[in-house]
């Protein structure tokens, strides 16, 4: 019998034992799908804790807020910062790994040449050469689709990395707004410490003068002096907190930490913060969201890659080549020999192994669930947290506002008295306490309020 006759026998017992072993190989196990798995793990709300205005949010973080230096230090942060840099090198990582997992479908050919020449040591005249020449190539027809699952899980492995490099530079772009807002509150602060500790130098001349006429005790004096020294004090750490801001804003620009950037000499205006988007849009429209739930997708590829390792393999491979022949003769064709082969493989036992990594892939599985599930209670909290308390401080820089006010008219009605001589010096100290409190308060909840409507923008994905 000859080998096409052989080839004709084997080929229908061939297919036949590839039929069954794929029977055979089948799971039981239910089809596990994304979109019955996560939304039910999840959970999405309907509705929000908070109430919510019209949507009137700007769609680009340059538009947020009215300020050209801060327009100009995001731009600076997209462009230089090193962490959302190593962030784009992993998602160029990611593509490329995708695309050596596609060429796992295509072919592969090789070719070798080589030729060789012998002679006597004794007569180097006489020589013989011999030569080879050989062209290989290889293909699997992924009959049982491990390799087009190893395609998706790469690609859902891409969408992670892109999802989570968009993610990081929203949170750098907000973190360069919220360095950029404490640099100015730390010199609002730094300017109400400089008048503070000029009223107070003031007072202490004022105190020492009517000390000397014996208006006063030496105790108001002293009380004067002390509050003149803890104002230096403040001072000084005020203005330490305005380089250490500055400085915190020049690493996120991807500088060595210099202290002598430029800002605006007021804080922005708030934002109108509103929100149109149903919650379960919203929801899909955050980075964090989308990631999570790629990474569910990506185990459930890595699960089929794994249950399926054990089922048969079919391999098809030929070769064209020479071997022996005179280097002259390697472009006669009579001289090259063809073979055709296919392979069918599989694993018969493995003492557990594969049923064992099935197992850490259902539980792996699990894991992405509970995360995603835990991804969206967190954004949920997140819009919440951020609407309502953006909310709540509006009310209480309002509150602030009409207590600064109050509080300054009555510094200002008790230095007269104190002037007059018809009150002492502890109640102006008292009033002045009192309004650099609330002042600083006003300031600090002015900043607060921005950094609330950052983390609100941040919140919504791309919803905004």
């Amino acid at each position: 019998m000859n080998n096409r006759s052989r080839l004709k026998v084997m080929k229908p017992a061939l297919l036949s034992a590839a039929a069954l072993t794929l029977v055979a190989c089948q799971s039981t196990a239910a089809n596990r799908t994304l979109g019955d798995i996560a939304t039910d793990e999840a959970r999405l709300p309907s509705a929000w804790q908070v109430e919510v205005e019209a949507n009137t949010l700007p769609g680009d973080w340059s538009d947020l807020f009215d300020d050209a230096q801060l327009r100009d230090y995001l731009a600076m942060a997209e462009a230089n910062n090193l962490d959302l840099k190593q962030a784009e090198a992993r998602v160029r990582q990611s593509a490329a790994s995708l695309r050596q997992s596609r060429a796992l479908l295509g072919p592969t050919v090789n070719a070798d040449l080589s030729a060789t020449g012998l002679s006597e040591l004794s007569d180097f005249d006489q020589t013989s050469d011999s030569g080879s020449a050989s062209a290989s190539g290889a293909w699997n027809p992924d009959l049982f689709g491990v390799n087009r699952a190893t395609i998706r899980q790469a690609e859902a492995q891409l969408d992670v990395q892109r999802a989570s490099t968009a993610r990081l530079r929203r949170a750098i772009l907000a973190q360069t707004a919220r360095s950029y807002f404490q640099i100015i509150e730390a010199d609002q602060q730094l300017g109400l410490a400089q008048e503070n500790l000029t009223f107070l130098d003031e007072t202490r001349r004022v105190s020492e003068a009517r000390f000397e006429a014996g208006d006063i005790a030496r105790s108001d004096l002293a009380l004067a002096e002390l509050e003149y020294e803890n104002a230096v004090a403040g001072l000084r750490n005020q203005e330490f907190a305005a380089r250490s801001a500055r400085r915190a804003l020049s690493i996120i620009l991807g500088d060595f930490g210099s202290a002598d950037l430029a800002v605006s000499e007021r804080l922005p205006n708030a934002a109108n913060l509103g929100l149109s988007a149903l919650p379960a849009e919203l929801l899909e429209a955050r980075y964090d969201v989308r990631a999570a739930r790629a990474a569910v997708t990506a185990e459930l590829e890595a699960f089929e890659v794994t249950r399926r390792a054990n089922w048969p393999s079919l391999r098809f491979s030929g070769r064209v080549g020479s071997s022996g022949a005179e280097v002259s003769d390697l472009f006669d064709p009579d001289f090259y020999i063809a073979s055709l082969t296919a392979g069918l493989s599989a694993v018969l036992f493995d003492s557990g192994r594969n049923a064992a990594q099935v197992e850490a892939a259902e539980a792996r599985i699990d894991a992405a669930l509970a995360a995603y599930a835990a991804t969206v209670r967190g954004a949920v909290f997140d819009v919440n947290e951020s609407f309502d308390q953006s909310a709540t401080l509006r009310q209480a820089l309002e509150a602030l506002e009409r207590g600064r006010a109050s509080a300054e008219e009555a510094l200002a009605l008790e230095q007269i008295k104190f002037d007059l001589g018809e009150t002492i010096l502890l109640d102006v100290l008292t009033v002045q306490r009192r309004v650099n409190a609330i002042r600083g308060a006003r300031i600090n909840t002015e900043r607060r309020l921005l950094d609330a409507q950052v983390d609100a923008y941040l919140s919504l994905g791309d919803a905004g």
